[in-house]
């Protein structure tokens, strides 16, 4: 809307523009709220997955360690 098209408007139906303006304004901060938090919870969720891959593979370097110790005590 041009600044000339709003000189035209009634006081009336630009305090109707402002508050619909201020609605949509609200819902997309809403929505942009939702987005964030829904991002910040996929990114939990992977992380988790993660976590549990760190674990397994930490599990095989004990594993490999305590199998490589076992070796050079029989080469002993």
């Amino acid at each position: 809307m041009e600044n000339d098209d709003l000189s035209s408007l009634s006081h009336k139906k630009l305090k109707k523009l402002i508050k619909e303006t201020q609605e949509i304004l609200n819902d997309l901060t809403k929505e942009m709220a939702k987005r964030k938090l829904d991002q910040q919870h996929d990114e939990i969720d992977h992380m988790e997955e993660h976590f549990e891959d760190a674990a397994h593979n930490l599990s095989n370097l004990k594993n490999f360690i305590q199998k490589a110790f076992s070796e050079m005590r029989k080469d002993k």
